[in-house]
């Protein structure tokens, strides 16, 4: 069985599927739009960062957790 590592929102504990793999850089836009539609309270803190002048991808991927399953099992 093949083990295949995700994210996981850390606000809500959804798990992304398997069109969403963790790679050696994540796309921060695609988890942005997550957050930006379920979560906009904890986004705020998230975007001030960005603006101070994070890179996007540093900065969203924190609100992620990278999970580790088996088979794309969630």
């Amino acid at each position: 069985m093949a083990i295949k590592r995700r994210y996981r929102c850390r606000f809500c504990g959804y798990n992304f599927p398997a069109w969403l793999p963790v790679a050696k850089r994540p796309n921060g836009a695609m988890l942005l739009n997550h957050l930006s539609a379920m979560h906009r309270e904890e986004l705020r803190p998230l975007l001030a960062r960005m603006a101070a002048g994070g890179d996007i991808d540093a900065v969203v991927v924190k609100a992620y957790k990278v999970v580790e399953d088996q088979d794309g099992a969630a």
